[in-house]
């Protein structure tokens, strides 16, 4: 008789009923790894490419610092490998003769 270990399936449970605040690291039983594939687009219209690219940084820098905050509190790991492309939308007045 061969021995199988427990599994759990997690969709089973209600993960939103873990209080984060209350883990300690050092009982932690468990270490998973979370691959975050989504895709943010974010139309920013400006005078200028520049001024678009420093209103593009803000909100990226400030939601990296946020995350970078909460990975710190919890001492998870992170590996980021970013990719930022853009493209440009002229807008361009027609004018009839």
């Amino acid at each position: 008789m061969s021995h199988t270990p427990p599994t759990i399936n997690l969709l089973e449970h209600n993960l939103k009923k873990i209080d984060m605040a209350k883990l300690n690291p050092e009982r932690r039983q468990v270490k998973l790894l979370f691959t975050d594939t989504s895709k943010r687009e974010y139309k920013v219209t400006a005078k200028t490419i520049t001024e678009a690219e420093e209103v593009f940084d803000l909100i990226y820098n400030t939601m990296e610092q946020s995350v970078t905050n909460i990975l710190k509190k919890y001492n998870v790991g992170k590996q980021t490998k970013v990719w930022v492309e853009y493209t440009t939308e002229e807008i361009t007045e027609l004018i009839e003769e």
